[in-house]
């Protein structure tokens, strides 16, 4: 099974049902299934054809691998792509940001126009011209102002700093994302491929 585990080892299989306890994981590899792409050593016996095709544990680690195929044609707004299965945590914060931000700007927008219109402010310049078209002109200003432009700005540069810092310390990023990815991680193991794998620290 090195082809799903990485491990060179010969496992035994057998025909015996294994009782899962409440709460268990599901194993990787269970003692009475064989895999297609795993090879056999020795021995004989029958079995029967549970999945096909992408269904199969390799198929499983081939879509892990070209990304998530439900994703895909999914549509946002009814015409952009949706990529939010693949935003990392500060894409996400953002996009929260973003959303908050707008709505707050929306509501004081609404209320300056109330404001505005109930205390009959006029245009300085043309005393003669009604209130609401005035007070529209302002919330309208406001809104667009109050849009955070220079955020998206600020995060590719702080990512680019921490970009550099790693390649000082010898480091190869290929993309930025990596670099929030990693900050946002507190514990890293790294052992022998069945850490990985079979989540077993040996």
């Amino acid at each position: 099974e090195m082809a799903l585990t990485g491990e060179p080892d010969d496992v035994a299989k057998t025909a015996k049902l294994k009782v899962k306890k409440p709460g268990e994981p599901e194993k990787l590899t269970p003692e009475n299934c064989v895999f297609s792409g795993c090879s056999v050593t020795n021995g004989k016996g029958k079995g029967v054809v549970c999945e096909t095709g992408m269904s199969t544990r390799i198929g499983r680690i081939a879509q892990l691998i070209a990304g998530d195929g439900d994703s895909k044609g999914k549509k946002k707004c009814g015409c952009l792509p949706d990529m939010s299965g693949n935003a990392t945590p500060l894409q996400q914060n953002l996009e929260k940001l973003g959303g908050r931000i707008g709505i707050i700007a929306i509501a004081v927008c609404v209320l300056i126009f109330i404001i505005g219109v109930a205390m009959d402010r006029t245009d300085p310049a043309n005393p003669g011209s009604p209130a609401w078209l005035y007070m529209i002109l302002i919330a309208v200003t406001l809104a667009v102002a109050a849009i955070p432009e220079g955020i998206p700005l600020c995060v590719t540069i702080s990512l680019s700093i921490g970009c550099s810092d790693m390649v000082r310390k010898n480091v190869l990023v290929r993309k930025l994302a990596a670099v929030e990815t990693l900050g946002s991680a507190s514990v890293i193991c790294s052992d022998k491929t069945g850490t990985l794998t079979e989540g077993k620290m040996t």
